[in-house]
Parts: C-alpha cells; sequence; structure tokens
C-alpha cells in the first residue's frame, strides 16, 4: 500500500441493491473505493491499469469462478495488476458446509463464502494489513 494512504479497494459489482451498500460499509470503514458495474467499467474506472487498487473484489454474479490469470488480469481488454494485490472472488452460491470460508485458489486469489457481512470485513482487514 502506498505510504500514508488508505487502502483501496476495485468493486467490480454489478447489482445495483448491493453495490451501494458494500460501498458505504467500506468507505465507513476508511477503505477508499473504486466502484466498477463490470469488468470493462473497472478498466475504465482504474485509468486503464494507470489506478492502482490494492484489492480486487469481485461479485461472482451469475457465473462460475473459473480462476484468475496469472498475469493479474481481468479479462480482455487486459488490465495487469501487481501480483501482491489480492483478488477476492465473493461466491454467490454455495451450500452451507462452505459457509463462513474464505479459501485461497491462487498465490494471492480467494474466494470467500461469506456468512454475514462482518466476515468480508474482517477477511479484507486480514489482507489488508501487509499491504
Amino acid at each position: 500500500m502506498r505510504q500514508n494512504a488508505l487502502p483501496t479497494i476495485l468493486l467490480v459489482e454489478p447489482d445495483d441493491d448491493t453495490r451501494p451498500l458494500l460501498t458505504h460499509n467500506f468507505q465507513s470503514r476508511g477503505y477508499r473505493v473504486i466502484v466498477a458495474l463490470d469488468q470493462k467499467d473497472a478498466i475504465e474506472r482504474t485509468r486503464n491499469g494507470h489506478e492502482r487498487p490494492d484489492i480486487i473484489l469481485l461479485n461472482q454474479f451469475g457465473r462460475l469462478y473459473r480462476g484468475v490469470h496469472h498475469d493479474r488480469t481481468i479479462d480482455s481488454p487486459r488490465v495487469r495488476f501487481s501480483d501482491s494485490h489480492p483478488i477476492v472472488v465473493m461466491a454467490e452460491r454455495y451450500g452451507e458446509e462452505m459457509e463462513g470460508k474464505s479459501v485461497r485458489v491462487g498465490d494471492s486469489e480467494y474466494v470467500t463464502y461469506l456468512e454475514d457481512g462482518q466476515q468480508l470485513m474482517n477477511f479484507l482487514h486480514y489482507l489488508c494489513r501487509d499491504l
């Protein structure tokens, strides 16, 4: 993380009801939030990769998680971010046995199976400790 700067989350959230709630919760806890509706919007809002978030948070929203490319891109057209910045995918559908877990699926890639909003806040705080 940049010295003396708040952690920045790139939030890619297509749901009109969820997006403002997440944004408000993150900002009230001291995060700077770049909000995007989809991958194309994320590219534009990060000024084609020139503004670098500390964490990328994606809502799975109706699609299966297929992993994140090792060159740290958000689909085509490609935008590259530092390998050290975490990417967190919020799973949309999962069984009770996964509820409340956050699973590492790559070097800095995670899928989180939310039980409640506090779990997400705790996990993001954990990820930001070394930024």
